[in-house]
């Protein structure tokens, strides 16, 4: 037994079976009150918050696209031991062995369909593989696929000390960007769909305290309900997005022109609406919410221009990437 897993579940209504999601390792504080310092690994900034999700570093102005946890058990050398576990059942999509290529270092992509929606848990800067683990292999909630550790490509590294997993939860942006980057950077890693510019993450800390409190929360309905900080339209026949979820087109896409997407303040898309007659150039911006935006405005997608707003340069590369079709 390998310490306590907290096991969150919900009962889908008329579902034969539960869907269940446990935290990555033993470390189990985040759902515990105050929990927060044991739970968070902080960068050498030091502050607890670092280790979040959101706006949290260099003083807010860097984006951290998961959460870093906290390792709890170590070798005589000081080395992290812990166990890494699958959050859910699921499928490995992808493996990258070699710490070299990415600032993830080792890390492991894990694929699952939870509510009838395709999403990817992430676990970074691992010391092992578990034995044996390998693209395609079925896994199941708890199932131990690596161990906690400290490996990355960055000048400085990760100390011994702050030695903890990066999880992410996130969402495969379009499934064509492998094309996309490879014209951008022909000297691009060997990831293909799975590198980290093409997974677009949620909190996981506020998903499962989600869970916590609502035993029978549906997945699809959770990120449906995620703020909107910004719609854009796109023509109907660019955004490989709305095939990869039709769970969230809102209506009848038949006889649409066009999309409007909905985005957080992030660039998560969580809701597209089919329109049509839509006479505007495409792609353009439609909506703003500027309060939502005000949370997270590390890496904005949108600023103010005049008196309205327009994509970023940030934001236009993102939206290209997004509708890219080859």
């Amino acid at each position: 037994m390998i310490g306590r897993v907290v096991v969150l579940c919900w009962l889908l209504a008329g579902a034969a079976h539960a869907l269940e999601i446990s935290l990555p390792t033993a470390n189990d504080a985040l759902l515990r009150p105050g929990g927060a310092e044991a739970f968070y690994q902080p960068t050498v900034e030091g502050t607890v918050a670092s280790g979040m999700f959101g706006c949290v570093r260099r003083a807010g102005n860097r984006f951290h696209e998961g959460l870093d946890i906290k390792c709890l058990q170590r070798d005589k050398r000081g080395e992290s031991v812990d166990p890494v576990l699958a959050v859910a059942d699921g499928r490995v999509a992808f493996i990258n062995a070699k710490p070299g290529l990415s600032n993830y270092g080792r890390y492991v992509v894990l694929m699952h369909r939870w509510d009838g929606v395709t999403v990817f848990s992430l676990y970074a800067h691992l010391r092992e593989m578990a034995e044996g683990l390998a693209v395609g292999q079925d896994v199941r909630r708890g199932q131990r696929i690596a161990t906690l550790g400290r490996s990355t490509n960055t000048r400085e590294g990760i100390s011994v000390d702050r030695a903890h997993l990066h999880l992410e939860i996130a969402f495969m942006l379009n499934p064509h960007f492998r094309t996309w980057y490879q014209r951008r950077d022909p000297k691009a890693p060997p990831f293909g769909n799975f590198n980290g510019k093409n997974l677009m993450g949620l909190n996981p800390a506020e998903l499962y305290q989600a869970v916590a409190a609502n035993p029978q929360l549906n997945f699809a309905e959770y990120v449906a309900r995620l703020p909107l900080a910004f719609t854009v339209l796109v023509r109907a026949d660019k955004l490989p997005w709305a095939q990869l979820h039709p769970e969230q087109v809102v209506g009848d896409p038949r006889g649409a022109t066009a999309y409007e997407v909905g985005f957080t303040a992030w660039g998560l898309p969580v809701q597209v609406w089919p329109r049509t007659n839509v006479t505007t150039r495409l792609p353009a911006l439609s909506q703003v919410n500027a309060s939502v935006l005000a949370g997270d405005s590390c890496s904005p997608l949108v600023e103010r221009h005049g008196q309205g707003w327009r994509l970023t340069n940030r934001g236009t590369e993102f939206l290209g990437m997004l509708i890219f079709t080859p």
